[in-house]
Order: C-alpha cells, then structure tokens, then sequence
C-alpha cells in the first residue's frame, strides 16, 4: 500500500512568513506615509500652476479679464471669467480643494487677474500679480512664486 504524502505548508511556516511580512511592512510605514504626504504637497503646487495657466489661457480666449481666486481659509482655488460676454462670471474648470489631503494654503494675494493679453492686471478689485503661495502639511512645504507679470516659478 502506498503512503499519501500531503502537500502544502505547515502553521509554523505559515506564522514565519507572516511574522516577516510584518515586520517589512512596519519598517516601510513610516516612508511610505511621508511619500504620499510629499506628493499631495507636490500635487496641490501642480494643480495651482495649471489653475494658473487656465486662468492666463481663458483671459486669452475669451478677451476678457479672468480671476484666479484663492482661498486660503477653505484651501481651494478657483477660475472665474465672463464667458458669456453679459458680466456674470463661470467658474472655467472646477474648485480645485486640497483640504481633503490635509493640504493647508497661506498666500500674500487672493485674487490674481489676467487682462486680455493674459498679462496680470490690477483694474479693479484685482490685486498686484506678484504672490507667493505657500502650500504646506506638518513637515512637507511647496511653494510656488507669481511675478508681477504672471510667471510662475517653481
């Protein structure tokens, strides 16, 4: 008669493996959670320097004045312009809010407008084109720089 041989692992080398894999994975926690707050810092400049572009290339396409709102205290910010031509602004794209990603905002201006020629303007209610804005989590800091005429510089 033939013995059956089983196949397969035994609790001891299961409960070794295990005990491995988590001591890799509480090794690993701490970088990994820092990445992803480094990205989120990173993702929230990104997304200001494209509002910004959105907002400087709608001025352009529309000839009109568009506004780059920023809302520090709510950390989101947004694009306006009179895309109709009848004096009520759209928000063009959407509410970019980085709150979400415990993504905290501090800037010199809340208002930034672009003319026509997408160059800043200050007519109006409009503010200098020259801010600073400051995107920050506990330990993790971006900051994007606006000059006076509009460029941004990372």
């Amino acid at each position: 008669m033939m013995a059956s041989r089983q196949r397969g692992f035994t609790m001891v080398e299961l409960a070794m493996v295990l005990v491995i894999a988590s001591v890799l994975m509480a090794m690993a926690a701490p970088k990994l959670a820092a990445a992803f707050r480094q990205r989120a810092v990173s993702g929230a400049g990104d997304q200001f320097v494209l509002a910004h572009s959105l907002a400087r290339s709608t001025a352009l396409r529309y000839g009109r004045v568009s506004e780059l709102h920023i809302d520090a205290a709510a950390a989101r910010f947004w694009v306006e312009v009179d895309t109709s031509g009848t004096g009520v602004r759209d928000t063009v794209g959407f509410v970019h809010s980085v709150a979400d990603d415990r993504v905290k905002i501090s800037s010199t201006r809340a208002l930034l407008c672009f003319d026509a020629r997408g160059v800043a303007t200050t007519g109006g209610s409009c503010q200098p084109g020259d801010a600073t804005v400051v995107f920050a989590t506990t330990n993790k800091v971006d900051t994007v720089r606006v000059t006076t005429l509009g460029k941004v510089l990372r």
